[in-house]
């Protein structure tokens, strides 16, 4: 007996639908911590105004925090962390290149420490001016409302660029990017800077253990 090829085309159809579907609801990553008032914007309208320990992110969520405000996330595929301090509006994203599944963080404002995982994948830190493409690096990252953006390179290596240049950043520099018509300039990053950052104390926040893969 044959099998109607509409039939056939329907069912793969609905088949990869689902699949998708489970995908989204796992999320890209989830909080394990969050501290004074942290808000969840999901489609640009607020989900949570006290999201906490366990809240599953997907790709497009906002975390605003306030002036006492700070989250930390972990990323499920490759345990990436991040840390949003005060202050500070953040969004998951997600985009795709040719095959690849880039994920990248978008800064609008504020201050966030990432430790990124060596991994095949690309992991990017944008800002309004310019974007970082990390990879086994620990980066600080600081955008001026309605001004410049300054990464901090504390391990690793990664690159800075926009439409204008780009500069790389090694461990002990930083890169300043003045707006998006400006190229980056490397640097010596100055003594102290990231002193009141309590490194130490930020990876401890970001011990986790999961269940399993999921």
């Amino acid at each position: 007996m044959k099998r109607n090829p509409i039939i056939s085309i329907l069912f793969f159809l609905i088949f990869v639908f689902l699949i998708n579907t489970t995908l989204s609801a796992k999320g890209i990553a989830v909080i394990k911590k969050a501290k004074g008032k942290v808000s969840l914007y999901k489609d640009n309208k607020i989900s949570q105004k006290k999201p906490g320990r366990g809240t599953r992110l997907n790709a497009g969520d906002k975390i605003v925090t306030d002036k006492k405000g700070y989250a930390a996330i972990i990323f499920y595929d490759d345990k990436s962390q991040l840390r949003i301090r005060s202050n500070s509006t953040c969004t998951i994203k997600t985009r795709k290149d040719k095959k690849e599944t880039i994920k990248k963080v978008f800064l609008e404002v504020g201050t966030i420490f990432a430790r990124i995982t060596k991994q095949n994948s690309k992991f990017e830190v944008e800002t309004p001016t310019s974007v970082a493409s990390v990879k086994g690096t620990e980066l600080v990252t600081k955008q001026i409302l309605k001004g410049g953006t300054f990464y901090y390179c504390i391990s690793g290596v990664f690159e800075v660029s926009n439409d204008v240049g780009s500069a790389l950043c090694r461990a002990g520099e930083m890169v300043e990017v003045k707006s998006s018509n400006s190229a980056p300039v490397t640097s010596k990053a100055p003594d102290g800077i990231l002193d009141d950052w309590d490194l130490e104390s930020a990876q401890e926040d970001f011990e986790f253990e999961f269940e399993n893969e999921e």
